[in-house]
């Protein structure tokens, strides 16, 4: 493992390890449109529908996309607003390009699965291993949190959008 990996992850138990009890792997469901933190890590994402501008666009699983984008240097901190608009949608089409799949600006199963395989866990957290920086994601009594570094990027629950920033 990476010395960036150790001290992400040292940083991230600094940050937060005062109580938080950890949940299950993160899992997109576009069928629901939330996380639900269920399935193998490095399929969680793979078989999942469509993420758009038309579908989901306003949900922690837009939350969790523009996390990734996020890790491979494609949209800034501020530009995670769980909302999937222009900015998103221009970042995955470069995501997409820069990973050799059809850039449609869609988040669908191919993109999804493509990113999911950068998935890994280490000490019970999710990583997503990203080539900026590696973004963390868990879940605590229903919400999710999107991490990096141990600071908060975004937090969400299933059913309603808490602060996203």
């Amino acid at each position: 493992m990476s010395l960036r990996k150790h001290t992400a992850i040292a940083a991230f138990v600094l940050a937060i390890g005062s109580g938080l009890a950890l949940g299950p792997t993160a899992s997109a469901t576009s069928a629901h449109g939330y996380l639900d933190g269920t399935g193998a890590l490095t399929n969680d994402w793979g078989d999942e529908g469509t993420l758009s501008t038309t579908a989901y666009a306003h949900s922690n699983l837009a939350a969790a996309w523009q996390g990734v984008l996020y890790a491979d240097g494609y949209l800034s901190a501020s530009g995670i607003d769980c909302r999937f608009g222009r900015a998103t949608k221009n970042a995955t089409v470069k995501w997409q390009r820069a990973h050799g799949l059809t850039a449609d600006g869609k988040v669908g199963p191919k993109t999804f699965g493509k990113a999911d395989n950068k998935l890994y866990s280490n000490s019970g957290n999710v990583f997503y291993d990203g080539t900026k920086r590696d973004v963390v994601f868990r879940r605590s009594a229903g919400k999710y949190y999107l991490y990096d570094n141990g600071w908060k990027l975004a937090s969400y629950t299933r059913a309603t959008l808490s602060r996203c920033s």
